[in-house]
């Protein structure tokens, strides 16, 4: 696990770090990604903010922002070195942000957990609008572990998952949250290794995947540890989630395992030439899992055995989810090259680069999960960017820039 730890330190070094300011800390990165509404768009950037956009007048290339657009900056203060002083720099978004009723929920780095407002946001109002649902956790300056994986928003409640420090062991800690208000409803009891996920919730229960190897379920409704844990002798790379009874869920020994809740082993464990760092997807009675060896994998889900004869393979890793469009699931690699392939068959092609053969589809950095919204993907490079593909003609329609003055 020592050679585990190095390897996924140095992964998100590549992402949150290029070089050091006056205030001592590395500039914002990140991976949070693109989601959709039906309406709006709504992005985390590297530059730590919560962007909404109008896809209509990005398509016209209208003056930003339009109609329903808008920018908030989410920031922490930091005490800079060298004589630099205090100053509020932005915060880190690793975990995509979450819609709920007009709301967008969203975790940092830095351990804050924030709900903003849409018609607030849009209306350039002092945070938090405590009467339109606003709010901070904590509300102090203090701040819990950090938030990698995204919040879960479920009825009522916002489930959140995080880390601290015990000594020279790090634990993980799960947070309910009240949608509403933002009070605290309980803190579970620290469980056995970091957690960098989002946490999967069904039929009452929470469920969450440690570096250390554990699946661990609490009670949706108290947060208390319920009997059922199971125990991996590798640590868990993917965000869990659960469909039918089972937990899938990808670890550290480059396997994918569907374990049926209640049970000591897996019904089936799938073994390929990397990681698994993305949750896969299921569709349509398949399993969609791209890998760190940058291949899309198709799995029966009751059995793990492969639907494609042969799987697809791209040129490059794969580390943000599939997206499931119509009879086909785009995939994006991690160099930025965009995948469109068919569901029933696995054959596929990668969408060329307009300007450029030699270049990839989108020629720059993708790690964070694209979106699907009235007929095109989106995409969130690691140049903040934001990219408009179309799947069916194989193109890319538009781009905008997400670097905000």
């Amino acid at each position: 696990m020592k050679l585990v730890r190095i390897v996924l330190l140095i992964t998100l070094s590549a992402v949150a770090v290029s070089s050091l300011g006056c205030t001592g800390e590395p500039p914002p990165q990140g991976f949070a990604g693109v989601v959709s509404d039906g309406q709006s768009l709504f992005v985390g950037t590297t530059q730590g903010r919560i962007v909404a956009l109008n896809p209509a007048a990005r398509a016209g290339a209208a003056q930003y922002p339009a109609q329903g657009e808008w920018s908030y900056e989410i920031t922490k203060q930091t005490r800079g070195s060298f004589g630099c002083g205090t100053a509020q720099v932005a915060s880190v978004l690793y975990g995509n942000p979450v819609l709920s009723g007009g709301h967008i929920c969203v975790g940092t780095y830095d351990g804050k957990v924030l709900m903003l407002d849409a018609a607030s946001r849009s209306a350039g109002l002092v945070f938090p609008q405590l009467r339109e649902g606003e709010w901070a956790y904590p509300r102090t300056d203090d701040s819990i572990g950090p938030v990698v994986g995204s919040p879960a928003v479920v009825g009522d409640v916002v489930y959140v998952s995080s880390s601290i420090k015990d000594g020279s062991r790090t634990l993980g800690v799960v947070y309910a949250l009240d949608r509403l208000y933002g009070d605290e409803l309980w803190v579970s009891e620290p469980l056995d290794g970091k957690l960098w996920v989002t946490p999967a919730v069904a039929d009452g229960v929470v469920y969450v995947s440690t570096f250390e190897g554990h699946i661990y379920s609490l009670d949706a409704a108290t947060g208390k540890t319920l009997p059922w844990t199971y125990a991996h002798e590798f640590g868990f790379v993917s965000s869990p989630f659960v469909a039918d009874g089972t937990v899938y869920v990808a670890s550290f020994d480059r396997s994918l395992s569907a374990i049926p809740i209640g049970a000591e082993s897996p019904s089936w464990r799938f073994q390929a030439g990397n990681w698994f760092w993305a949750t896969p997807v299921l569709a349509n009675g398949t399993l969609f899992a791209p890998s760190l060896d940058g291949v899309l994998y198709a799995l029966d889900p009751v059995t793990g055995k492969p639907k494609w004869g042969t799987m697809y393979q791209t040129d490059d890793a794969i580390a943000s989810s599939p997206v499931v469009v119509g009879d086909s699931v785009v995939v994006v690699t991690k160099k930025g090259d965009v995948h469109v392939v068919n569901q029933a068959t696995g054959l596929g092609a990668r969408v060329p680069n307009a300007t450029n053969e030699k270049a990839t589809t989108l020629n720059a950095e993708v790690v964070s999960t694209p979106c699907y919204h009235d007929a095109l993907v989106y995409v969130r490079g690691q140049n903040n960017v934001l990219y408009a593909v179309d799947p069916i003609a194989r193109t890319v329609r538009y781009s905008f820039s997400l670097k905000m003055e």
